[in-house]
């Protein structure tokens, strides 16, 4: 339960934080009410024969569902659970479709009757396409990911997607190898180049420069291997970006998570990864008509829940719920207090070496705060050379203003408004 000395109550403490939030955004009544829609294709199987099959891009498909699933007004999971999926999500299944190019039509054509609707409502639709699983390049070069029943190309996202949305904002995020999106990542790679300056090029073509209301988030590597990591049961890169959106990125605490916070976040958690098999190196480029657009607005009511993580407590941690699932991890600085959304109705662990403390969100708009909770010892295994670096190292670095502020002045990004935002320590 919430800390004695902690401002907020579980009674009060959204509409509270809201009110703390929106004294940081005297423009937000001005803007049109934003309705979120999420369709997420998850497929572990590949069309490629020599490509093995993913064990994790179906969990990481269920992990993206529950967290969009609570804030969206419709939110689509095209993917088949395996047994052990299930498992982890039971129910799950039953709101799936299998991703093949006819669900995903079908799928595309519901949402923007949808969204349709809300921009005649005078509303702002906005459209999360996700990705995760296997890529590869065909014979003209052009990049495409696989579905059950075949290739989804770089020509299909335009004009299945893109071109016909009526969503005033459209975010890619994919994590897939050598898809039309960029060179090289996830799973068993051809031979070829992994530059980022060519994920670049090929991002910045005329074709979507035509499209400035959409952003791009993307996993790109060096690496010759799938970068799914067993501990967490999921892919890396599609993790970090799950704990940046969660919150973990937000590094003005203004509820809001733009491109520049998710992309130093990532930066700051894989920079103390050595083993070349596990290093990322993603691409993230927002939309040119607001290069400011949220990708997660934690600020409105969500449906989700928060666990503050006040100040006073450090380090690398991370949050399980009790079916095994993680389900964000952070490296938190001491000085400035931290808040997560997180799923509803369901018992949590926070973690960190050695600690663990139990919690329950049970409902949402609740607010729990860490700074109240009984610690306990906990153990945490984990074996092999890629899983050491990753249990040692990912998210060793603090992240925080001085991370952020240095990495986007090196980048050339602009930079978010380090307002001080409400005071949410104990």
């Amino acid at each position: 339960m919430p800390s004695p000395r902690s401002p907020f109550g579980f009674s009060l403490g959204f509409p509270l934080l809201l009110l703390g939030l929106a004294a940081s955004w005297p423009a937000l009544a001005a803007e049109p009410e934003r309705v979120s829609y999420a369709l997420i294709i998850a497929n572990n199987a590949s069309l490629d024969p020599k490509q093995a099959a993913l064990r994790y891009a179906d969990d990481d498909g269920a992990r993206y569902y529950e967290l969009f699933a609570p804030q969206a007004r419709d939110t689509v999971l095209l993917s088949v659970l395996d047994e052990e999926t299930q498992a982890r999500h039971p129910g799950l299944a039953a709101r799936t479709q299998p991703p093949t190019r006819a669900r995903l039509k079908e799928s595309l054509a519901r949402l923007n009757a949808e969204m349709a609707e809300d921009r005649k409502a005078g509303k702002a639709p906005v459209l999360y396409f996700i990705f995760t699983g296997h890529g590869q390049r065909g014979p003209a070069g052009e990049g495409m990911v696989s579905l059950l029943d075949g290739p989804f190309n770089r020509s299909d996202l335009y004009a299945q997607v893109i071109t016909p949305s009526p969503a005033s904002f459209i975010h890619l995020i994919v994590d897939a190898c050598d898809s039309y999106f960029f060179v090289n990542a996830r799973g068993a790679l051809p031979i070829g180049p992994a530059q980022t300056a060519a994920v670049t090029q090929h991002l910045a073509s005329r074709e979507l420069d035509r499209y400035p209301q959409v952003g791009v988030v993307l996993s790109t590597s060096s690496a010759r291997e799938s970068h799914e990591w067993s501990t967490i049961s999921a892919g890396v890169f599609s993790h970090q970006v799950r704990s940046a959106l969660a919150g973990a990125a937000d590094v003005n605490r203004d509820g809001r998570v733009e491109y520049s916070e998710l992309t130093a976040f990532i930066a700051a958690a894989s920079q103390g990864v050595q083993d070349v098999r596990g290093k990322l190196d993603i691409f993230a480029r927002p939309p040119p008509l607001d290069r400011s657009a949220a990708l997660s607005d934690l600020g409105r009511n969500s449906g989700l829940g928060y666990l503050l993580v006040p100040e006073g407590l450090s380090g690398r941690m991370w949050v399980e719920d009790t079916r095994g699932v993680r389900v964000a991890d952070f490296h938190k600085e001491r000085e400035r207090p931290l808040v997560l959304a997180l799923p509803p109705d369901r018992g949590y662990y926070l973690r960190t070496e050695g600690r663990e403390a139990r919690l329950k969100m049970d409902r949402a708009g609740a607010l729990v705060d860490a700074g109240g909770l009984a610690w306990s010892s906990s153990t945490v295994a984990s074996r092999g050379a890629v899983e050491e670096a990753f249990r040692d190292k990912l998210f060793g670095v603090a992240f925080g203003p001085s991370f952020y502020s240095g990495y986007v002045a090196s980048q050339g990004m602009p930079p978010v408004v380090m307002d001080e935002g409400p005071d949410l320590s104990p």
